[in-house]
């Protein structure tokens, strides 16, 4: 439905103008940055595990493949590919790569919160603090979830003696519990791990810069950032079937409306990045899905 009313404001005509119109050179480069994009992911899949578990090279193929299937298999059930991969290919217990999953999304969550604040703050200043003030509450689940999961971990503890299944819950959410307090124990790396959140955000937001600037569009890089961060906050809500299609072209048609652009051009513009962003997500994780598949062969 989003979907729709976006593309009407859009016109199919205008879509198709700025995807024919894209340059090649400018495509392929912002196409390159996704791969950047992909290594940060990596980056921090290798900060959140203990040292040496895992290589760079073989956490962004782990990045790549995961983040396809989040993208294409509805209602997020996507997002579970990561531990089976994790457990696949790193040797990572599967529950503590829930825990991993948590992690890097709340860290995503709230490097998310950071530039959204900083978007905010550009467009308009201080002069909206109930919006500054609910971009940077994406902070507090980050904080927070040290703590949440050690109480969780303690209340079912307490409860395990009430059954033979409560103690098998109790032993999978201490296993939880004990891979977070292992990553919490090296905050280096776990700071690490939240740049990398951060700098993988910017990745994003030059990529999309370069696919304007391909399909014509002299944006300002400043404000770009600043949209894309705002529009990317309709990720959130629990209304995505696939692919975000629908939430984050209404998110970046109201952000960049917001910042003077026409609705139009706004409108179009959001379509047709997200198409190229998609191209972008499919072939990479395409690719790493392939090299999966031959190394399960291969190791069975």
């Amino acid at each position: 439905m989003l979907l729709v009313v976006v593309f009407r404001a859009a016109g199919f005509d205008l879509i198709r103008q700025l995807l024919g119109a894209s340059r090649p050179d400018l495509v392929c480069a912002a196409g390159l940055v996704a791969g950047l994009t992909i290594v940060f992911r990596g980056l921090r899949l290798v900060f959140l595990l203990p040292a040496k578990r895992l290589g760079i090279l073989k956490a962004a193929w782990i990045a790549a493949a995961a983040q396809i299937a989040a993208m294409f298999i509805p209602a997020r059930i996507g997002e579970f590919a990561l531990p089976l991969l994790l457990h696949r290919l790193a040797d990572w217990e599967k529950l503590r790569g829930l825990t991993t999953l948590v992690a890097a999304r709340l860290l995503d969550l709230a490097a998310l919160g950071v530039w959204a604040a900083m978007g905010i703050i550009v467009i308009w200043g201080f002069d909206a603090p109930l919006a500054l003030a609910g971009a940077l509450l994406l902070l507090i689940p980050a904080i927070l979830l040290p703590r949440v999961i050690k109480i969780v971990d303690r209340f079912v503890s307490g409860i395990a003696r009430h059954g033979e299944s409560w103690e098998r819950i109790s032993a999978r959410v201490h296993r939880m519990a004990e891979a977070l307090s292992d990553s919490r124990a090296h905050p280096l790396r776990w700071c690490a791990a939240a740049a990398a959140s951060f700098m993988m955000w910017m990745s994003v937001w030059l990529m999309t810069w370069l696919l304007l600037r391909a399909m014509g569009l002299e944006w300002e890089l400043i404000k770009v950032s600043a949209g894309s961060a705002l529009a990317s906050l309709a990720n959130i809500l629990p209304i995505n079937l696939i692919a975000n299609i629908g939430t984050l072209e209404a998110g970046w048609t109201a952000a960049f409306t917001a910042l003077g652009y026409p609705l139009e051009q706004a409108a179009a513009s959001g379509i047709s990045a997200h198409i190229w962003a998609l191209v972008f997500v499919t072939v990479y994780g395409v690719a790493a899905w392939i090299g999966v598949l031959l190394t399960t062969r291969s190791g069975s």
